[in-house]
């Protein structure tokens, strides 16, 4: 999934998702459901700012992981605002039932 995010590909990354799965970025309202994943990506792909996502580390046992991460955004000029966070990740049957993300 993070490569189809960081290769701005929301289809490919919407579909790593469960039909009924939530994606909850921290300080949001949770986005429920595969179609509505895929338009938000396609939002941010398309309006949102530059952006970089960064894998500290992935803890997994069975069906969760737990991933830490830095996410930065471009503002004005050259300078990149960074933020640590996790997200807590849930599957069922292979696809991402729950992503929820928290920042620090």
């Amino acid at each position: 999934m993070i490569g189809a995010w960081r290769a701005n590909d929301a289809l490919r990354a919407s579909a790593f998702f469960a039909p009924d799965g939530s994606y909850h970025e921290s300080g949001r309202e949770p986005i429920a459901g595969r179609a509505a994943i895929a338009e938000h990506f396609t939002r941010f792909f398309r309006d949102g700012p530059a952006w970089r996502f960064e894998v500290d580390r992935v803890i997994a046992a069975g069906d969760e992981a737990a991933v830490s991460y830095v996410f930065a955004v471009k503002g004005d000029g050259s300078a990149w605002h960074e933020r640590a966070g996790c997200a807590w990740i849930r599957l069922r049957g292979g696809l991402v039932e729950l992503w929820r993300e928290y920042h620090g």
